[in-house]
């Protein structure tokens, strides 16, 4: 929503007592959000200026926005040129919506010109040629070709909208209309606010509910091969019974299966290769594999139906949350791996390269780094890890390399290995598994091939680890990330 131009107009006629002023100090919040505080005559004030899309403004301000965490250009030139400048005049030179503020300095009068023209808005420090100094964010207008050096081109003027103000002037405000004005814009950039950090919050929210609902389909679909694995284990009894009258290198054989209803012929398929006695261990090593699955897989389901409630409850909650009530929600998110990232600052072109590596720190003290990436899994590997750490891998996945920093001459204690395991886990292809395998030797009987792919290593001398996964010590080590091990 932009102002009027009757608004506008009122506007202009209220602050005009703030000619005369002196510029104390020039803010830029944002591309084309300008405060400036005024010493004067009049008192001191503050005036803000706003060429934002749909939250074009001027008014006297009570409470200053936040301050852009880094200093635009725009900030730049309005500070060397305005500060310490006499504000002659604001005025409204007939264009649609604009306004101009007139200042006089010793090097010359300056305009801060504002079109408050709804999304096309913009601000233009122009000089007493009427030549563009400088404009806070790129010209949007289709009609005027407008940039620094150029002359300065007015919006066409158009019809006054002849409208009566949507504002109150609020009683006993030194600058009544803009306190109704500052009041509405506050109000309405805080609901966009809310409106932004919900939907921050709910993509990752969605995403994570649809990850559930995939992964109780895939659950459903191992669900269902237990029955055949019944039929594998009954086929498996039946050769065991008739292993006398099986010959060797038959592809089938009719056997006779005994029922309550009486006996049947049953014909088994059988792998010529093997001998009868290994069909029928074949038989059996298949049914006890799908049979010892499906109650880990009936847990895992279980566990992914309880995340699954959670998430969505906290995607319900989130449309009627208040802007105190998102924190928790967050946090609550975090801990089920459904939370926004955190955006980490841009690095300064004098800071270091970031760690090829993350740093967790294991219940007994211990340091972990786990890679990045494929490159970072061979830095940590090849150029960090020293002989006697502990690496640790998801056995036949993909994902991050694992180092436990051991003291010299120290082995690892049982506690400090599992962290290290849950985390070459959870950093891998096998992440939500029950209960995937990792392995794990010293960092000296790993190497790196040359010419082999980024990431890929040979080892020796590995154990294996049959993880049962701890979701309670998993989130215990992502919430005790450290800052970067230089």
């Amino acid at each position: 929503m932009s102002l009027r131009s009757g608004e506008i107009a009122l506007l202009i006629a209220e602050l005009a007592p703030l000619a005369g002023s002196r510029v104390d100090a020039v803010r830029v919040h944002a591309e084309r959000l300008v405060t400036l505080e005024l010493r004067g005559p009049a008192g001191d004030a503050t005036l803000l200026l706003s060429a934002e899309p749909d939250l074009t403004r001027i008014h006297a301000a009570t409470w200053r926005p936040p301050v852009h965490p880094e200093p635009l250009a725009f900030q730049v030139v309005l500070r060397r040129e305005l500060a310490g400048a006499r504000l002659a005049a604001i005025e409204a030179p007939g264009a649609d919506r604009l306004v101009a503020l007139r200042f006089e300095r010793a090097g010359g009068p300056l305009s801060l010109l504002a079109e408050l023209t709804g999304r096309n808005g913009n601000l233009f420090l122009v000089d007493g040629a009427g030549v563009v100094r400088a404009m806070a964010g790129r010209n949007l207008s289709t009609l005027r070709t407008l940039a620094p050096g150029s002359p300065y081109v007015p919006p066409l003027a158009r019809q006054g909208d002849g409208e009566a103000s949507r504002f109150a002037p609020v009683a006993g405000a030194r600058f009544p209309i803009s306190a109704a004005v500052e009041n509405f814009y506050r109000r309405l950039e805080e609901e966009r606010a809310l409106a932004a950090a919900r939907r921050r919050l709910r993509d990752p929210l969605r995403a994570a509910v649809a990850r559930s609902r995939r992964a109780l389909e895939r659950l459903a679909e191992e669900a269902e091969r237990v029955p055949a694995a019944e039929a594998d284990r009954r086929a498996a009894d039946l050769l065991k019974q008739n292993l006398h009258a099986v010959p060797r290198g038959a592809s089938e054989v009719e056997v006779t299966e005994w029922t309550a209803d009486g006996s049947r012929q049953v014909t088994l398929a059988l792998d010529p290769a093997l001998t009868p006695r290994a069909n029928m261990e074949r038989f059996y090593r298949r049914y006890r594999r799908i049979a010892d699955s499906a109650a880990r897989v009936e847990a895992r389901a279980a566990e992914v139906r309880a995340r699954l409630a959670v998430t969505e409850a906290l995607l319900a909650a989130l449309d009627g949350a208040s802007s105190e009530a998102l924190p928790r929600i967050e946090r609550e998110a975090r801990k089920l791996g459904a939370a926004p990232r955190v955006q980490r600052p841009p690095r300064r072109r004098d800071e270091a390269p970031a760690a090829p590596y993350r740093s967790f720190r294991s219940v007994a003290g211990l340091s972990i780094l786990v890679g990045r990436g494929a490159a970072e899994n061979d830095q940590l590997t090849v150029r960090v890890a020293k002989g006697n750490d502990v690496w640790l891998h998801a056995r036949g996945r993909t994902g991050a390399h694992v180092v436990l920093r051991l003291p010299k001459g120290r082995a690892p204690d049982q506690e400090s290995l599992l962290d290290a395991a849950h985390l070459a886990a959870h950093f891998s292809d096998a992440r939500g598994e029950a209960a995937p395998e990792v392995v794990y030797t010293r960092a000296k009987h790993v190497r790196k091939a040359k010419g082999s792919a980024p990431g890929a290593v040979t080892y020796s001398q590995e154990k294996g680890m049959a993880l049962r996964v701890e979701p309670s010590r998993v989130e215990r080590l992502l919430q005790g990330e450290e800052g970067e091990e230089r």
